[in-house]
């Protein structure tokens, strides 16, 4: 079992500052070039179909990664695994600026997907650095800063891409930034010294299990383009149910399996992971939903507003992503404050009224503006509240396996709910023609419907805050078999 030798530094503002800022590319890469797609798809001679796999190329490596990676860090820290992941995230993005080919530039997408592990690779460095109160706020603030760099990718992408079109410089500035990430982690994290590794990496676990997901996100996202009832798309899934099987009966019998099943089976972390893919579900239907009703024509289609790809990153989508930041600290004291069932309940009011607003009334800029800043404060305080979830109910060492379980179901319920997007908008579409405006009536009242089913769940799901839930994680709150928190005499 993992023990730091060293003891935490009294100055913790600059490792934080390194990770948040870190949470921030993390959020930010995987996005930016969906501003940009039509330019990728001119610039690159490839199909717009072709060009969306700058989205999923990532999507798909993180996938794989993110299991193993979170595996790493609880054996052997999570400073030197994070700076591979950024080390890794800087590559993809010069190979994709240079590339002088599709393939070249996808590739480089790929290794781009490295920011799905940057999260939960965080929590470990903050975990094992903060206790009590100040653990509590600073994941919630690196929680938040994936909503923010995730609403602040696509306003800088559509700025660059005014000044200068072209995904070369769009690409250098993610490198740029990329390597400043690396710079301020490797400055300003300490170094821990971790004795007795604990067990090894389960590689036949992570290929069965990367396999699995893998066949789970391809039909996914690929569905709407070659049809849901498409022998390769029923196939997939079909394989999918048969090596994730597989996966879980292997790892029931390792000695160090990757993503431990009795962890896995506890209530909080169930919860969490359900809670988390209902967020992320969220963030996509609002993202992809907003998007698409201001760029509608409305001489062609009889609804939206017909902005170009800046405006929509600057009016519509960056009110949001200012929600976002204004409310992840905030997240953090209303966790500390009132606990993790009640800001998530608020989180879902926050989003369900969001998207019920949209439902009524969608016809003028400003009710667009003030709906999306309601989901911008769903989905910051939902990232804020549910690592409080976690680290109130699992054991520090393997608390990096339980955030990439969390990460993987954030990833799964964002790809469902973009492809519930493509369903909801085929099913409105007639012949060439834009999809009619009930199209994006049904697709805000099921974002309701999912927000919704977040406070729900946050309601009934967990338990009732105590004086140590929520506080500060498994050293002062350790799991019992049923996954209830109890208190443990461990200390540091």
């Amino acid at each position: 079992m993992p023990s730091h030798l060293d003891p935490p530094p009294a100055r913790t503002g600059r490792p934080q500052f390194a990770l948040c800022f870190a949470g921030a590319v993390a959020g930010a890469v995987p996005v930016v070039v969906i501003p940009v797609l039509p330019d990728l798809s001119e610039q690159l001679r490839i199909s717009v179909g072709t060009a969306n796999w700058a989205v999923t190329a990532g999507l798909l490596t993180s996938a794989v990664t993110v299991p193993v990676l979170g595996r790493i860090a609880d054996l052997r820290g999570g400073r030197g695994v994070l700076l591979w992941c950024l080390s890794v995230l800087t590559a993809g993005a010069v190979l994709s600026a240079l590339a002088p080919s599709a393939w070249l530039f996808l590739l480089g997408r790929a290794l781009q997907g490295t920011p799905g592990a940057v999260f939960p690779l965080a929590v470990t460095v903050l975990h094992r650095e903060l206790t009590g109160h100040r653990r509590t706020s600073a994941v919630a603030l690196l929680s938040g800063t994936l909503a923010v760099g995730g609403g602040m990718g696509p306003v800088v992408a559509g700025l660059l891409n005014r000044v200068r079109p072209g995904h070369q410089t769009l690409f250098w500035c993610c490198a740029g930034v990329s390597a400043l990430a690396v710079l301020l982690v490797a400055l300003l994290v300490p170094r821990r010294e971790v004795s007795g590794s604990g067990g090894r990496v389960d590689m036949a676990g992570a290929a069965l299990l990367g396999t699995g997901l893998l066949l789970v996100l391809l039909p996914l996202s690929q569905g709407a383009v070659l049809g849901w009832s498409s022998p390769l798309v029923v196939g997939a899934f079909a394989a999918a149910v048969a090596v994730l099987w597989l996966f879980v009966r292997v790892e029931r019998w390792r000695p160090d399996p990757l993503l431990a099943m009795d962890l896995l089976r506890r209530r909080p972390v169930v919860v969490a992971n359900l809670l988390s893919a209902l967020v992320g579900a969220v963030m996509f239907i609002a993202t992809l939903g907003l998007t698409h009703l201001v760029r509608s024509e409305p001489g062609e289609a009889g609804y939206g507003f017909g902005a170009s790809a800046l405006t929509t990153a600057v009016v519509y989508l960056l009110p949001s992503t200012v929600a976002s930041m204004v409310a992840a600290p905030a997240g953090g004291r209303l966790v500390i404050r009132f606990g993790s069932r009640f800001t998530l309940a608020a989180a879902g009011f926050a989003g369900a009224g969001g998207f019920a607003a949209l439902v009524l009334a969608h016809d003028r800029p400003y009710q667009v503006v003030v709906a999306g800043i309601a989901l911008g404060v769903m989905v910051s305080l939902g990232y804020a509240a549910v690592p409080a979830v976690l680290a109130s109910s699992v054991p520090g060492e393997r608390l990096g396996t339980a955030n990439s379980a969390n990460t993987l179901a954030r990833w799964i319920g964002g790809a469902v709910a973009g492809s519930l997007v493509a369903v909801i908008l085929a099913a409105f579409t007639s012949g060439d023609g834009p999809p009619h405006e009930n199209a994006v009536v049904v697709l805000f009242g099921a974002g309701a419907l999912v927000a919704a089913a977040v406070v729900l769940v946050a309601r009934f799901g967990l338990p009732a805050p105590s004086a140590r839930m929520d506080m500060g994680g498994a050293d002062t709150a350790a799991p019992t078999a049923d996954g209830e928190s109890r208190l443990s005499a461990k200390g540091r």
